[in-house]
Parts: C-alpha cells; structure tokens; sequence
C-alpha cells in the first residue's frame, strides 16, 4: 500500500505542476492577444488621426472613394469566382478526358493502320518471292501474327489476310466511336468555353483591380506624406485599402479598447505601465523550467525494480484469483438469471484496498447487494461460500446454515438454493467434489432429488 501512497503523492504533484503550467499558457495566450489589440488600436488611431486631418483634402477623399469602390468590386468578384470555380473545374477535367480519349483513339488507329499495311506489304512480298527462300523460318510481324515457314505460301497469304481484316475491322469501330466522342465534344466545348472564358475574366479583372489598389495606396501614402512634410513617416503598416469613416474608426477604437479591458491577466505577469515588457513573463517561464529539473527527483518510487515487479507480479495473480472467483460464481448465479462483477478499490488514504460487489438482473438491471431480494442474497451468499472452497480445492466442501447472518437464515429461500445448484454438481465440471450441508432447525417442507439426508437427534440424558 506504500507504493500506491507514492504513486499518489508523485500524482497529485504532477497535476499541480500540470495545471499552473496551463494557467500559464492561458496568461500567455491572453497577453498575446493584448499586445495584437493594442497594435491595431494604435493603427486605428493613426487610421483617425488621417481621417481628422486629411478629411478636407479633394485629392486624398477621391483616392480613398475609389480605394473603397475598388475593394467592394474585388470582394464582389472573388465571391463570384468562388461559385464558379468548382463548375469551371469540374468541366476543365471533363474536357481533358475527352482530349485523352480522342489521343488514344488516334494513336490506336494509327497503330492499327500501320500494322494493316504491314500485313499487305508482307503479302506482295511472299507473292513476288512465290519461293519463300528469302523469308527466314519463322518471323513475327509486330508482334501480333507469326508466320511459320512449315505453312504453305497459301496459308501465309490467307493468314495475313484474315488479320488485315481483323485489323480495319477493329480501325471501322475504333473510328466509328471516334465520330461519337467528336459528336458530343462538340455539344460540350462551348460550354466549356464559356465557363472558362467567364472564368479567365473574373481572375483577370481580380489581379487588375488587385494592381490598381496597390498603386493606389501607394499614392495614398505618398500624399499623406506629402501633407505631412514629414519624411520619416512610411506609413507602411497602416492599411489604407479603405479609409473609413471618422465613426466607423471610432467605433472600432472603442470596441478594441473594451476587449482589452476585459482581458483578466494575471498582475504578475504583465507590467500595466509598459504592456511591451515581457520580462515577468520570462521569468515565469524560467521557474517552471527550475521546477521541472527539482521535480525530477520528487517523482521517483523509492522502490526498486526488482522489488516493483514482485508487486505488481502479486497484485496480477491477486487480480487473477479473483476473476476465477467471479466466473465460477456467475456459473451458479445464471440459475437465477443474476451476474456479479467485482472490482479492486482502495481506500482513501490508500492503506487499505476491499473488493466491491455489484449485479446484473437479466442482463439488463444494474444492481448493489443490498438492493438484491432476500431470496438473492442468500443464493449468492451460499454460492459464495462454496466457490471459494472449489478455488481452495476442497472436495468435501462443509456447509451449515450457522455460517448464514441470522436475519437470512431462510429454510425456503435456503432449501430453494440447494435444489438448484445440486444439478450441477452431478456434472462433470464439479463432480470430484462433495457437498455436505449440516442444517440446524430448519424444517424441509418437501424432498430434495438426490439429496440423502441423514437426522441426528440430540441425546437426552436419563
């Protein structure tokens, strides 16, 4: 029980550790999105302070009119384009099967042509040389017919014959279905087109108005620049896509001020008059990596191995014990359509562990002792009993109804168990063991089968 202490204490160490690990994160991730709020509320801030200055400016207001028509135009574009695509796509495969298709019929074709005109070239070579000295013994032709000097030249000719035919056979099908992939090419290639050129159109028209924003906020840029008479000013981490209204940006300005009001971070983590400092953040961080080096030696099992296996060696074989036990109990308590589960617990302060009971009725009913019928319970408790004295392997297994607590010292539900669990112990399975039961007190109201009964009567003295 020393090892499940340790083990515990070393647990509840390492969910400690654990969770102030967490919260840290968390602080941290809250302070990473401090510091993004706080940078875009100082852009927003300069986006105002343009606004307030520059707001009477003809030159800069026609800019920023046509940045926001712009912006409108592109955004309006791309949901568009994002529509069509998946259409677009889809025809685009389509047309490169049909452009697959009609090359491969092609080539075929072509093959086949140039094997018929082999067949007929070979033909007139035989016919011109009616000798056949000139042809070797055995030849292919590509591969696909042979021809066998054993053969008459008849038999040759006819043979190159009937594969020419074969061959501009196969040729008429293969440019018949040619003439059908054409056919509906042609039905599906202005669709097509239209798609794509649609399609080419909206990506153009997104990557011109793309260039013109970007030439746009660059004369933007240079105009505040100018108005300003001040060079060092780049401005080039204000985005000026859209200058938006003097409201609109204060209203922005507000609802980023409020969420970072409402972000709950740790006082020792940030300094609240210099939200750039992150030193008390590193230093957090280099504590726990302090903590994790002496934590090392506060986890480890002063045990040693050899000794932690024995342990769990012992716990294994308590485990198995007590599994055998449960499974021969449940084969006395299918007789009452009951199943018993039992589990290992531990005790609080892990001293000590108890085994806990629980019941399945009809497979269904989830059940505690106490909640079992009084017939129940004094099955399972005689059951009980005599399966432990199986797994200790005694054969005469001894059992009275004076082992019973008194309140379930039941003849009928007593007698009851008896007659059900006698039938299996005629079986093979249990049948080196013997049953005795010494019964005190209790009246049997009808016979047991196979059950031999011995009275002993107390003696009186004379």
């Amino acid at each position: 029980m020393n090892l499940f202490e340790e083990f515990n204490n070393i647990l509840e160490k390492n969910i400690e550790t654990i969770s102030q690990y967490f919260e840290f994160i968390q602080s941290m991730i809250l302070i990473l999105r401090s510091k993004i709020l706080l940078k875009n509320r100082e852009q927003l801030l300069k986006e105002l302070e343009i606004t307030e200055r520059f707001k009477q400016s003809s030159d800069v207001k026609a800019i920023t009119n046509l940045l926001q028509k712009l912006n409108e135009s592109m955004d309006d574009n791309k949901k568009k384009i994002k529509y069509l695509e998946e259409d677009y796509l889809q025809r685009k495969n389509q047309n490169n099967q049909f452009i697959k298709q009609k090359t491969d019929f092609i080539s075929r074709i072509q093959e086949l042509t140039q094997l018929k005109k082999s067949c007929f070239s070979q033909i007139n070579k035989i016919t011109r040389e009616m000798s056949g000295n000139s042809i070797d013994k055995k030849e292919k032709l590509n591969g696909i017919i042979e021809i066998d000097n054993n053969m008459t030249n008849a038999q040759k000719i006819r043979a190159l014959q009937t594969k020419a035919k074969e061959v501009q056979i196969e040729i008429r099908e293969l440019n018949s279905n040619l003439g059908d992939l054409n056919l509906r090419y042609e039905e599906f290639n202005p669709i097509y087109q239209t798609y794509k050129q649609d399609y080419n159109n909206l990506i153009e028209i997104i990557n011109n108005d793309a260039n013109k924003i970007e030439e746009l906020q660059f004369k933007l840029r240079e105009e505040v620049k100018e108005s300003e008479n001040d060079s060092s000013q780049t401005y080039d981490d204000l985005d000026l896509k859209s200058i938006r209204s003097k409201q609109e940006i204060e209203e922005a300005i507000k609802n980023t001020t409020s969420e970072i009001k409402s972000l709950s971070i740790p006082n020792n983590l940030i300094n609240s008059k210099n939200p750039e400092d992150l030193s008390l953040v590193i230093e957090k961080l280099n504590h726990f990596n302090d903590t994790a080096s002496t934590l090392e030696k506060d986890v480890r099992i002063s045990k040693e191995e050899a000794e932690l296996e024995e342990i769990f060696e012992s716990f294994q074989k308590l485990e198995m014990v007590i599994s055998d036990l449960e499974h021969l109990i449940n084969i006395f308590l299918s007789k009452i359509n009951l199943e018993s589960h039992f589990q290992i617990l531990l005790n609080d302060n892990n001293k000590m562990f108890y085994i806990q009971s629980s019941f399945t009725r009809n497979n269904k009913e989830k059940l505690i002792f106490d909640k079992l019928t009084t017939p129940e319970k004094i099955f399972f408790i005689i059951i009980y009993f005599i399966s432990i004295e199986i797994q200790l392997k005694n054969n005469n297994i001894v059992f009275s109804n004076q082992f019973i607590p008194s309140n379930y010292n039941k003849a009928g539900s007593i007698y009851r168990t008896i007659r059900k669990i006698i039938p299996l112990f005629e079986s093979e399975d249990f049948s080196e063991f013997n049953l005795i039961f010494i019964l005190s007190n209790l009246e049997m109201k009808k016979e047991i089968k196979n059950l031999k009964i011995i009275t002993i009567q107390e003696s009186s003295e004379t």
